[in-house]
């Protein structure tokens, strides 16, 4: 993940219910802090949300 920006937007999207799912997407902003057009990356729920975490950070 070396070239992801340090300059990380996002965006959730919980729906009712009990399903324990959500949406959380990552932009990644490029130029003069406007984000990309599509999202760098899209979390489901909460294992791939803490494994994109664990990614980043190394």
């Amino acid at each position: 993940m070396s070239d992801l920006n340090k300059t990380i937007l996002f965006s959730t999207d919980v729906t009712d219910g009990n399903d324990q799912e959500f949406v959380v997407e990552f932009y990644q902003c490029l130029i003069d802090d406007l984000p990309e057009k599509f999202p760098y990356k899209i979390t489901k729920n909460f294992d791939e949300l803490i494994d994109f975490f664990e990614e980043i950070e190394s």
